[in-house]
């Protein structure tokens, strides 16, 4: 295997939504239960959100399957961006795909404010975010769920 590569990817095109489609809901459904989550609103997601999204999606694809994929949108606070989803398919979890990911999208947007969620006992997403100079700055209850999110904010470099 050669060295990955982190892409652009067209979510505009069905079969490569249906791809960044495929990895969420593989990703999710492990993190809903990490999490014991019974409403995940990720899991929601359709191939047609996907689709439709103004978000600009980074991946990894191998034999023609995305395996690693990262979003990234607004954010609710001016100037700021968010990673809105960072997501490793299972079997290729632990591999350095979601560093790697991740590190391309800081060299995109080295000079914005980025902020990311992730659940309080995703111990692994919240040690990656940060060793890439992440810092926590809220937390907060999802719904009625017992679940707890962490979101970190990095600041510009």
């Amino acid at each position: 295997m050669g060295a990955r590569i982190v892409e652009h990817l067209n979510h505009h095109e069905r079969a490569v939504a249906e791809g960044i489609h495929s990895v969420q809901m593989a990703a999710y459904a492990q993190e809903a239960k990490l999490l014991e989550a019974r409403h995940f609103p990720p899991l929601e997601r359709t191939v047609e959100d996907i689709q439709c999204s103004d978000e600009v999606f980074l991946g990894i694809v191998e034999d023609g399957e995305v395996i690693g994929a990262l979003s990234i949108g607004p954010d609710e606070e001016p100037g700021a961006l968010n990673i809105t989803s960072l997501v490793v398919a299972p079997s290729r979890q632990h591999q350095g795909i979601g560093r790697l990911l991740l590190a391309a999208a800081l060299e995109q947007c080295q000079h914005a404010v980025l902020t990311v969620s992730t659940g309080a006992k995703n111990a692994r997403a919240l040690a990656l975010y940060t060793e890439f100079g992440f810092k926590e700055y809220r937390r907060r209850r999802l719904g009625s769920e017992p679940v707890e999110l962490v979101r970190l904010r990095r600041t510009r470099t």
